[in-house]
């Protein structure tokens, strides 16, 4: 998301069109009608408050360039310490957990409503711009709450192993 130019947000219609992406492929990523309006906001503060003009949907402090990872990382750090959730000695998430929140939280949407994941993995894989559903189920094992996916899944013992108390 830091690196997409203006011309590559389509607010009206809530379609963002992503050029050379994962596996330098081109895709179309259509946005929750909450987010588009969000990014609607956001870019009149941009534009119309702060006055800012720059190809850049997210600009850096200088307009003419691009944000810098470091600097996503630093204003996520920042505001995931303003929530309730920041609290001495959790686990701080990073900006790509909300990836993998993402994709485990719809799985387990699909899994409540009886949906067969093998039907909707290649959409969502799609979706995240992986190559094949085997790289989305990388996913399956990284966010806590995958292990509600377990206690129904049949093949979760494959994915999810359990861990033996070795003595």
């Amino acid at each position: 998301a830091r690196k997409l130019r203006l011309d590559m947000v389509d607010l009206e219609n809530g379609v963002l069109k992503i050029y050379q992406s994962k596996g330098s492929n081109d895709r179309l990523v259509y946005l929750p009608d909450d987010l588009r309006q969000l990014c609607c906001e956001y870019l009149k503060i941009m534009t119309v408050k702060y006055k800012i003009k720059s190809e850049w949907f997210f600009p850096a402090s200088d307009p003419a360039k691009v944000l810098q990872v470091a600097s996503v990382g630093k204003r996520f750090h920042r505001a995931w310490e303003q929530t309730p959730y920041a609290r001495e000695g959790a686990l701080q998430p990073t900006v790509h957990s909300l990836r993998h929140t993402f994709v485990v939280l719809r799985m387990n949407e699909w899994m409540k409503s009886g949906v067969k994941l093998d039907n909707m993995m290649p959409y969502l894989s799609k979706y995240l711009g992986h190559s094949s559903p085997d790289d989305t189920f990388y996913y399956y094992h990284q966010v806590e709450e995958a292990f509600s996916i377990k206690q129904k899944d049949q093949s979760a013992s494959f994915v999810i192993p359990e861990v033996a108390d070795e003595k």
